[in-house]
């Protein structure tokens, strides 16, 4: 009992007060974050063709909405091999729900992707971000098809798991690093802002999901829905980027990283 109540606390605190990031300490960029900037371009572009302009284009509601269930992902299907199977999982990370969905995810992928890619290169940042997108994905099609009462039968959308990545991958390479926050209630900012270590950012964000994934699991084994944000798959996310990226650093980091005379 006692756990449920912590976690209650915990997720109403993380929905509550929203910590958005605007400022690091940032060096300077090897090159223009082209990948992350395209990224962030191909998500909006998708969104507004496929919002505003394809409804148009299509004409019937009903066709449109059948469209739009076909490429969410799934987990049901995915799992059964139906409609896109796995493909949905990443045609469904470059569909959001609104605009808000969408410009929140684009937010922190511009803040997070930059570093990152100024790291790995356009390239590999492009395929880390894949490889992203499928990790988050397969925790969440997996964690919610053992949901007992919805059984994977609720779509996901949205690029967040993949993102979490990203911000598993800066909580790797730069977990000292000082952020400043917006203090949000919600989607109304406050007039002052905090900075904190990124780890310190990351976890608080970490602890949200956690408490929401596990409030969700209790909560359909007692017969209801709690949340139908895909908490999973973010988790899925930060342990993509925390142990994916390894397989994707230049060799002379890793060899900065690990060398045995390496002092500070």
């Amino acid at each position: 009992m006692w756990l449920t109540v912590l976690f209650l606390m915990l997720s109403f605190l993380t929905s509550f007060v929203f910590l958005l990031p605007i400022k690091d300490e940032r060096g300077r960029y090897k090159s223009f974050p082209f990948m992350t900037l395209g990224l962030v371009l191909l998500n909006t572009a998708i969104h507004a063709f496929f919002y505003h302009l394809l409804p148009k284009l299509i004409e019937d509601e009903e066709t449109w909405l059948t469209l739009r269930w076909y490429l969410m992902t799934l987990p049901a299907a995915v799992v059964a091999g139906e409609g896109l199977g796995a493909l949905s999982m990443i045609t469904g990370a470059f569909l959001h729900s609104n605009w808000a969905h969408l410009i929140g995810n684009m937010i922190f992928l511009w803040f997070f992707g930059r570093k990152i890619e100024n790291v790995l290169g356009p390239s590999k940042f492009g395929l880390f971000y894949l490889v992203c997108i499928l990790v988050s994905e397969m925790f969440g099609v997996l964690s919610r098809v053992a949901l007992p009462l919805t059984q994977g039968n609720i779509p996901g959308l949205g690029a967040s798991g993949a993102i979490m990545g990203v911000v598993g991958a800066y909580l790797f390479l730069y977990h000292d690093q000082r952020i400043r926050t917006l203090v949000m209630l919600t989607i109304l900012p406050i007039p002052f802002t905090l900075q904190m270590p990124a780890w310190v950012f990351i976890i608080y964000t970490v602890i949200g999901d956690i408490a929401r994934d596990w409030l969700e699991r209790e909560a359909q084994a007692m017969g209801f829905i709690y949340s139908l944000v895909g908490s999973s798959a973010h988790l899925g996310g930060v342990i993509a980027g925390l142990t994916c990226l390894y397989f994707f650093l230049p060799s002379e980091i890793l060899y900065y990283r690990y060398r045995p005379d390496k002092t500070t």
